[in-house]
This record gives C-alpha cells, structure tokens and sequence, in this order.
C-alpha cells in the first residue's frame, strides 16, 4: 500500500514540475516577444495573495506612454495562460491605472508593471516624479 503511494505521490509531483517548467517556458517566451521592440518599455508586475487567485501583467508601452501591447495571467494553478488584453491598449499609463475592464487583482499587477517602468524610465532621466 505505501509502495502505492510514494509511486502515485511521485508521478503527481513529477507533473506538476513539468507543468510548472512549462509555463516559465512559456512566460520566458513572451517576455523575449516584447524585448524584441526597437523601442519603448517593458514592464511586468505581479500579485499573489497568500490563498487564492493571483496576476501577472506584462506591458509595453511607447516613448509618449501609451500602452502598446499588454497580456495578463490569472489563476491559481500551472494551467494558467496569457491572455490578450486589448482594452489596455492605446491607453496612457496613467488612465489604465483607473481601467474599469480590470478587476482589484489584475489592478495591483498592472500598478506593479507601470511601477517597472517608472523606474526604467527614470534610470534614463535621474528624474523621480512622473506618475503620481
């Protein structure tokens, strides 16, 4: 019976690693999508509560600030995936901020993306005030 189980919990654990190992393939990719943009700048941002459902929000936007490419995940196991989110795009920064199409959770994420590239933008200025 013990034998069983160690082999069951084995194969389950063995899965689940796969799983994971493909959705980082999976985010990796992505990721190299939007690095391959001759210009602007690439944010990402999380949330994840310590129970329940989490986000990931990946972001582009151009040199004016408008959003140009945005994809979130939300879920709570390895079966997640990006999704497009069109609303975003061709907003500012500062009014995807107030989407009402997001709900509190993917908001987080996207202020933890827009916060990335605060700070990307800055590291090119030395200027620390732009988004309030």
């Amino acid at each position: 019976m013990w034998g069983n189980f160690i082999i069951i919990f084995a194969l389950i654990w063995g899965l689940q690693f796969l799983l994971t190992h493909l959705q980082v393939k999976q985010y990796r990719k992505h990721i190299r999508e939007f690095t391959k943009r001759k210009s602007g700048y690439l944010g990402t941002g999380y949330y994840k509560k310590k129970f329940g459902t989490g986000a990931l929000v990946l972001l582009v936007c151009d040199e004016e600030l408008d959003i140009v490419e945005a994809k979130v995940m939300k879920g709570i196991t390895v079966f997640a995936r990006f999704k497009d989110r069109k609303e975003l795009i061709g907003k500012n920064l500062l009014q995807s901020k107030n989407s009402q199409n997001l709900n509190n959770i993917e908001k987080h994420a996207l202020s933890g993306a827009i916060d990335m590239i605060q700070k990307e933008i800055n590291k090119g200025k030395g200027n620390e005030a732009w988004i309030s």
